[in-house]
């Protein structure tokens, strides 16, 4: 704020208001005006009123004029057209507008006329008249007279044209002679006007110059101001304060402006204040929200640890004695063929071995922290870990679940929430039938277009109260055997998904649960065909690349490197990252393989490392790895996606992406 600008007044001294200032202004202003005006009605009233009376005629006279050609008109299209000719009804509206059209022509009479207009005036009605005569003759020819038709239709459109040249030729004259009057009398009033203009001009002007020095001092500096103020409050500066004005009203307002400044100072303190309390209690909020949720998985787990160690334990056993049987007949005298070492001993173990592989892949996609952005999402690979997780669970008890086929179609969801509320309610539907060792728990789903609706159905004993079932801590389970948070949980994420669940029970019994959720607009991704199961690549090059694995489980490395030398690889093992640095700076490289959790240095530090001295290498740099899904390879994976390979590993699948990472 310009100091120049501030205004400061005697305190004895009363303040009077900007509309008394003003209002004596205007007296002034307004009593010379009405002076000047007095004068100027006083000399121009006469003229005014003759001008006015002038102007009414010119109207009155052009709308006679413009109703004397609507009839003529009127006429002509009337005997112009064909079916008029013998009509007597059709004669009759002919003569009642010639009627209309001689009445206004006759109106011109009554008026004050030159001799020449009156002169012409007599040509219109004669040239009327003459044109009704021409349309009865051609109104009465009948068929056989077109010829006389003929011509007087010519006739009759020739006078037409005649009468409005000689009422052209009228409203011309009586133009000009209004023109000349109206000029007259302009003339006159503008001598008196142009007298009293400069009058009033001589003395306003100094009235004006008065005026607006006091508008500047008294109205414009002080706005300019306050809104230079109150652009300063708007950009957050809550300290700038007005000066005391001279009149009441911009005082008044300064002064309320001044306590609006302080009280928004104070009240953005305590909402900063606020503000950081509550965004701290958010963030606990949302922290104890993810370890609750992260427990009752874990818990969930737990629950399921016994039947998912039966489960795992099966497919082990078979891979165990089938490995021992192989020892012992491959000692034998008479060893297998290999068809029969094939059929009898590799394929039942490498079968079993892909089925712990799966469970175990499920159990970690389940345990796994969820992420925080909802988006597309299979609903079919959910529905499937799911399946995985329980099935023997479902099996031991006597209890069938039925899953219908489930198309590969996507919907708006978080991959591990989604998961954890199809278990919960698979393990609540299953928790429900154990006591009957019997039952049938159904899941369906129907496909809208721009929704997907999926139905648990089971033929338990209901809900005890549906309406309560998505409270906190509600449950009907013993103690011990539920914390009454996972329905609450799947109802949060539901609709966090811009989905709905609805619990409710169905009228031949049991539970039903609908949930349903939203399309996202883009295209399902196209299902993967099996590959056919084919023997390993082989591959043979004119020049040898070498391969770096690192990995400290000597197992893992020994089966790495006799995969590798399929494709005519010289591989090198190195067991800690450091051993891995080493053997990078004395050695090149064409892939490196790298395990994450190692002793010592994970194999994200070397990444990071190769990210830093060999930029080139990092699309030959895979990680082998039984944790995907890990948080330090989120960055990773996202950066390069086809970098991962999940363990246990597909040996097929793992060659080829080596070769990829080699081309």
């Amino acid at each position: 704020m310009s100091t120049d600008r501030a205004r400061t007044t005697d305190t004895k001294r009363p303040q009077r208001s900007l509309r008394e200032r003003l209002f004596v202004a205007g007296v002034t202003m307004a009593i010379s005006a009405v002076v000047a005006l007095a004068v100027i009605a006083a000399a121009g009233s006469r003229e005014q009123l003759q001008l006015r009376r002038t102007a009414a005629h010119v109207i009155e006279e052009q709308r006679i004029g413009d109703a004397v050609i609507r009839g003529v008109m009127s006429q002509l299209a009337i005997a112009g057209d064909p079916t008029s000719r013998g009509s007597r009804a059709r004669l009759a509206a002919f003569d009642s507008i010639g009627h209309g059209v001689y009445d206004d022509v006759r109106q011109y009479l009554f008026r004050t006329l030159s001799p020449a207009e009156r002169l012409q005036i007599e040509s219109v009605k004669e040239e009327h008249q003459q044109m009704e005569v021409a349309a009865r003759r051609v109104m009465a020819a009948d068929n056989q007279q077109m010829a006389t038709a003929a011509a007087g239709n010519n006739e009759m459109v020739q006078h037409a044209f005649q009468l409005l040249d000689a009422l052209q030729g009228f409203v011309d004259l009586r133009e000009q002679a209004l023109t000349t009057l109206a000029d007259t009398q302009g003339s006159t009033l503008q001598r008196l006007t142009i007298g009293s203009i400069a009058f009033i001009a001589s003395m306003l002007l100094m009235q004006i110059v008065l005026a607006m020095r006091f508008v500047r001092r008294r109205v414009t500096d002080p706005l300019e101001d306050f809104t230079a103020a109150v652009a300063r409050v708007g950009a957050g500066d809550l300290d700038v304060r007005m000066p005391r004005a001279a009149d009441r009203e911009f005082a008044s307002t300064f002064q309320a402006f001044n306590e609006m400044s302080a009280s928004l100072a104070t009240a953005r303190a305590d909402l900063e204040a606020r503000n950081d309390a509550l965004t701290a209690a958010l963030a606990r909020v949302r922290a104890t929200q993810d370890e609750l949720v992260q427990a009752e998985k874990l818990g969930a787990i737990g629950r399921m640890t016994a039947g998912l160690a039966h489960e795992l334990n099966n497919p082990l056993a078979t891979v165990l004695a089938s490995s021992e049987l192989l020892a012992t007949r491959l000692n034998e005298n008479d060893p297998p063929s290999m068809e029969q070492l094939s059929t009898e001993f590799v394929e039942p173990m490498r079968r079993e071995a892909q089925r712990a592989r799966l469970l175990v892949r499920s159990l970690l996609q389940f345990a796994r922290r969820a992420e925080s952005e909802v988006g597309p999402v299979s609903l079919r690979e959910a529905v499937d870990v799911v399946r995985e997780l329980r099935q023997f669970a479902f099996a031991g008890a006597g209890i069938t679940l039925q899953i219908e086929p489930i198309p590969d179609v996507l919907v708006m969801a978080e991959r591990q929430q989604l998961q954890g509320v199809l278990l919960n309610i698979i393990n609540n539907a299953l928790d429900a039938l154990k006591p009957r060792k019997q039952g049938l728990v159904r899941v369906v789903t129907r496909i809208e277009p721009n929704s997907v609706e999926v139905v648990v159905q089971d033929d338990g004993p209901g809900l005890q109260d549906p309406s309560r079932v998505f409270e906190a801590f509600y449950t009907t389970k013993g103690v011990g055997e539920g914390t009454g948070l996972g329905l609450a949980l799947a109802e949060r994420f539901m609709t966090s998904f811009g989905g709905s669940i609805i619990a409710g029970n169905q009228p031949s019994g049991g539970a039903c649960f609908t949930l349903r959720f939203v399309r996202p607009q883009v295209a399902a991704p196209a299902a993967a065909q099996a590959e056919p199961d084919v023997a390993l690549p082989i591959r043979s090059t004119s020049r040898q690349q070498r391969v770096l694995v690192v990995d400290d489980e000597p197992a893992i490395q020994r089966a790495q490197s006799l995969l590798l030398k399929r494709l005519d690889l010289e591989v090198e093992t190195c067991d800690s990252v450091a051993a891995a640095r080493a053997a990078i700076a004395r050695s090149e490289f064409h892939a490196i393989l790298c395990d994450v959790k190692m002793p010592g240095e994970s194999g994200v530090v070397l990444f990071q490392w190769i990210r830093r001295e060999m930029p080139s290498m990092l699309p030959h740099f895979l990680f082998v790895t039984g944790d995907i899904a890990a948080a330090e390879l989120s960055e990773i994976a996202a950066e390069f996606p086809d970098a991962l390979i999940s363990k246990p590993f597909d040996a097929r699948e793992y060659l080829l992406r080596v070769e990829r990472a080699l081309a």
